[in-house]
């Protein structure tokens, strides 16, 4: 599966304020983001077109697709993806973030 880069322009200091309290959960900015372009996905994208996207690219498909039945594929995909990305972003974050001001 190939995948596309997203490129998005926000604030850098919102950006250091929710990575650090996302932190405090075991969570990342992108993992959080790439749950909710799947939910954009599932709302927006017709169910046929998913299918017919899903059919092209087998290694995608995920749980909720009904030729699908291996639930715990797609969490250990999921996982993976998740570790993959927090190492990426923990990378980025180390290199670009500053102190955290309290308020």
């Amino acid at each position: 599966m190939k995948n596309q880069t997203i490129n998005l322009k926000y604030s850098m200091a919102r950006a250091k304020a929710l990575s650090h309290y996302l932190e405090k959960n075991g969570k990342t900015i992108e993992s959080e983001l790439l749950s909710h372009i799947d939910e954009l996905y599932d709302t927006q994208v017709p169910e046929v077109v998913r299918e017919f996207v899903a059919s092209q690219n087998p290694e995608d498909q995920r749980e909720d697709e009904p030729n699908n039945t291996h639930g715990t594929e797609k969490s250990a995909r999921q996982s993976n993806r998740k570790r993959h990305s927090q190492t990426e972003n923990n990378t980025e974050i180390q290199t670009e973030s500053g102190p955290i001001l309290t308020m």
